[in-house]
């Protein structure tokens, strides 16, 4: 063999040794890239499973969390996509219809509480219903849902958003009332009203909450109706108050200037 074949062999082996590198590289990234999409999907997942969860008992009903379940749905068909294989993703699809169908029957009727009892569950809840917002803008979007389906939903959402505020101030003015701190619990009503008032929301709703609030500022109540907030554990006339004891007129004047932290709301789905 003369020098230029073994030379010409050289360079062959060479190259298809290159090529065959560059191959398994492109294999390689390809398969790194597959997986962290499916990552990313699988934590938008989880995301969209406990937002749908955190709907049921924020507004009461299942309407909006079904759909949230459709997006679920949607994510998990195009993950099977990108993974064929995989049977844990048929599993959770599955039983992501199943239980779907479940909170769709009629007979399901999950309970309506709004009231969060820090500043970071109120935030949290009030994040949760503008990510709802979101996602049904996302499914109009898609041609899955009608601009006045969407309308209706969006108003739902921003109802449940400034009411998480608005009874859970109320509440904490239950509570303070409940351990005989009057001046704190007015406090909180007052926020809770001036929250209220603050909404831009075309709501009877509303304002008759406002006018409520009113009354027990005005000592003409001690509680709001049950079909306005039904989160009644704390309402002052159906729990036995504390016996309230005397303070020094100093203390009693500090109670009258204590500021009470309202909590910051994000921003509403409208």
């Amino acid at each position: 063999m003369s020098n230029v074949s073994i030379i010409l062999s050289c360079v062959a082996v060479a190259v298809f040794a290159l090529i065959w590198v560059s191959v398994i590289n492109t294999r390689q990234t390809r398969k790194r890239l597959i997986n962290q999409r499916l990552m990313q999907l699988k934590r938008r997942v989880s995301e969209l499973e406990e937002l749908a969860v955190a709907l049921e008992s924020l507004l009461g009903s299942t309407r909006i969390a079904t759909l949230i379940l459709d997006e679920v749905a949607d994510t998990l068909r195009g993950m099977i996509q990108i993974a064929p294989n995989s049977q844990t993703m048929e599993l959770t699809l599955s039983n992501t219809l199943q239980h779907q169908q479940e909170i769709s029957s009629a007979s399901y009727q999950p309970q309506l509480n709004r009231l969060q009892e820090t500043d970071a569950q109120i935030a949290r809840a009030q994040y949760l219903l503008g990510e709802a917002g979101r996602v049904v803008r996302k499914r109009q979007s898609a041609g899955a849902l009608e601009v006045s389906e969407m309308n209706h939903f969006i108003e739902e959402l921003a109802w449940a958003h400034l009411m998480v505020g608005v009874v859970s101030l109320t509440a904490q003015g239950h509570k303070a009332m409940l351990a005989g701190n009057v001046l704190r619990a007015f406090a909180f009503y007052k926020k809770a009203q001036q929250s209220a008032a603050s909404s831009t929301i075309a709501d009877e709703r509303r304002h008759q909450f406002i006018k409520e609030l009113g009354e027990i500022l005005a000592n003409k109540r001690k509680s709001i109706s049950l079909s306005l907030m039904p989160e009644s554990g704390y309402n002052p006339d159906t729990v036995p108050q504390r016996k309230q004891t005397k303070r020094p007129a100093a203390d009693r004047r500090v109670g009258e200037d204590e500021q009470v932290q309202v909590p910051v709301a994000s921003q509403d789905p409208t």
